[in-house]
């Protein structure tokens, strides 16, 4: 998927994709402590009640299924999001699959009400996603339905807050603090053995209508925060409140120039859709760029990269495995010494 499919879904009508923020609570409805129904959760569009332990989830969301197989729950379908996997289950979750058969996989670009009625769901997550009021309706006329947090842009459910609505909603309220505080964990330990991050800039962006750079409360740029990067004061409110992010001419590309930018894109294509501006800037010259393109080279062909996947599909289980090849690229980055090499990444 290139990067302009992959901004198309997750900026959509389709109920699919991305999700962000650092200050997020713990809890997101009144789901039982002890796992007990019936349990309600609230969300974007009211709350919803769930009076037994589900047994057919399907997740119009994309990332749902990554905390429900670590909390024990297969689905029974997911939703497309780069198809880059059998059953969007990629190598940080398959070990959760076991023996289960492989969801199936619902168009991430086209709702379809018909579909997902003839799963006979009994319960329905779209807590990462950007599922309107109608689609809730048609949904919950089939099944309990959890939509997106309240307050957020769509696309904009914190990875955590994601995953402690779909924990809450299968009753797992305990599991999902566990879980999710396992993973901040992770992050507060990367960030105390990187001191340098503390208090540099930085910024994900794309090539897509001009520059585009993902907001503050985007996962993406959430993680760098909880790794002790600040969010560049200049573009604190690009996107406003109702959109994960936001687009500048390409002719503004050198205001990109901070202590780590991060493009989900090739060298090369920046290069070429910048004009070379880009390669103007003193973060270009001191090798402070981090290039994470969609795609990879498989032989003659090219296969969505898993790295890239991992990036923007934020969960409890893909942060642990991208942590492991993105802090060394930070860290090579940062240093703002073209002696040091930032590590590429092949998967």
């Amino acid at each position: 998927m290139t990067s302009a499919a992959l901004l198309s879904a997750c900026g959509s009508g389709s109920s699919a994709s991305s999700a962000p923020s650092s200050s997020a609570p713990s809890s997101s409805g009144t789901a039982s402590a002890t796992g007990a129904f019936p349990v309600t959760v609230a969300h974007k569009y009211g709350s919803t009640t769930v009076r037994s332990a589900p047994k057919r989830v399907v997740c119009v969301g994309v990332s749902e299924q990554d905390t429900l197989l670590a909390l024990g729950v297969v689905p029974v379908a997911v939703t497309a999001y780069v198809q880059g996997a059998p059953g969007e289950i990629y190598p940080w979750a398959v070990d959760k699959l076991g023996s289960a058969p492989l969801p199936k996989v619902l168009d991430g670009q086209k709702f379809s009400i018909e579909t997902i009625a003839a799963l006979k769901p009994d319960l329905i997550l779209a807590t990462y996603s950007a599922l309107t009021r109608t689609q809730y309706t048609q949904l919950s006329e089939l099944a309990p339905t959890i939509a997106q947090q309240k307050g957020t842009p769509d696309f904009g459910t914190p990875w955590d807050v994601t995953a402690q609505m779909t924990a809450d909603a299968i009753g797992k309220h305990e599991q999902g603090k566990q879980l999710v505080a396992r993973v901040r964990a992770d992050l507060a330990n990367a960030k105390r053995r990187h001191p340098q991050f503390a208090g540099k800039t930085a910024v994900v962006a794309t090539i897509y209508d001009g520059v585009y750079l993902y907001a503050p409360a985007d996962a993406r740029s959430v993680i760098l925060h909880q790794l002790g990067f600040s969010y560049p004061a200049r573009f604190q409110k690009i996107g406003g409140s109702t959109s994960f992010g936001g687009s500048i001419s390409t002719e503004r590309t050198p205001e990109v120039d901070f202590d780590v930018v991060v493009w989900l894109n090739s060298r090369s294509e920046v290069a070429a859709k910048t004009g070379g501006l880009w390669g103007k800037t003193q973060a270009a010259r001191q090798g402070r760029g981090i290039f994470i393109p969609s795609a990879i080279q498989d032989g003659s062909s090219a296969k969505p990269s898993l790295y890239a996947t991992a990036f923007s599909l934020v969960t409890p289980l893909s942060i642990p495995w991208l942590l492991k090849r993105y802090v060394p690229q930070l860290a090579a980055a940062v240093d703002g010494r073209t002696s040091t090499k930032v590590p590429t990444v092949t998967t």
